[in-house]
């Protein structure tokens, strides 16, 4: 294994992994930067990392198959995954404590009622489809992939990741939100709707899932 290229959706609980995967290849290792940058901009970073042999990649960066088959062979590509309802409501409420936009609806019911919803609602599609658009692409490139952990399995996902590294990891709590995630039972049927894509994504990997 060359090295390992973590892609973090966002609110999929990654910043604690990638983290404490960024102390254990210390002098090796990249983030994929995020502020200013668009998706292209950002995998044309990670091409640059991956020729350069960085050992470990990680960031906010869309699956790229031509990366994978290309430059990219022989690293191992990981990602945690999330219940998809659950991410869009903690995704919402991180743009609201993070990111304020004024023309962003105060209401996560607002919320669901404007075209940027359905974008927080398919970030599984859009990071994983390779540009498509695509669910069977987004599971066919998923399935290449050589850890998919599931957020309900932090702790399995923690010793498969100590599995490919050789070493343990520090237990690292970043990025967490204030209080727990919770879906709005009256808004929970609606924003499954907006999910569809991505809960087919989902629940296709759902549980953790290493390549053999």
């Amino acid at each position: 294994m060359k090295g390992l290229v973590y892609i973090h959706v966002p609110k999929c609980g990654g910043s604690s992994f990638g983290a404490a995967l960024r102390l254990r290849y210390l002098f090796s290792q990249a983030s994929i930067t995020l502020d200013g940058t668009d998706f292209p901009t950002r995998q044309h970073q990670l091409e640059a990392e991956i020729l350069k042999g960085t050992k470990l990649i990680t960031g906010h960066v869309p699956y790229a198959p031509n990366l994978h088959n290309g430059p990219g062979t022989g690293y191992a590509f990981i990602t945690l995954l999330r219940h998809p309802v659950e991410r869009f409501v903690s995704h919402y409420n991180y743009l609201q404590r993070h990111h304020p936009d004024p023309n962003r609806p105060k209401t996560l019911e607002a919320f669901l009622d404007v075209p940027d919803a359905a974008r927080i609602a398919s970030q599984y599609l859009i990071y994983f489809s390779g540009g498509t658009s695509c669910v069977d692409s987004a599971i066919t490139n998923l399935s290449r992939f050589q850890l998919v952990g599931d957020l309900t399995q932090s702790k399995a996902f923690a010793r498969e990741l100590c599995f490919l590294t050789g070493t343990p990891l520090l237990r690292l709590h970043r990025n967490r939100a204030p209080e727990r995630t919770m879906v709005p039972a009256y808004l929970a049927e609606r924003i499954s709707k907006l999910c569809a894509a991505d809960l087919r994504i989902y629940t296709s990997f759902h549980g953790l899932r290493r390549a053999s």
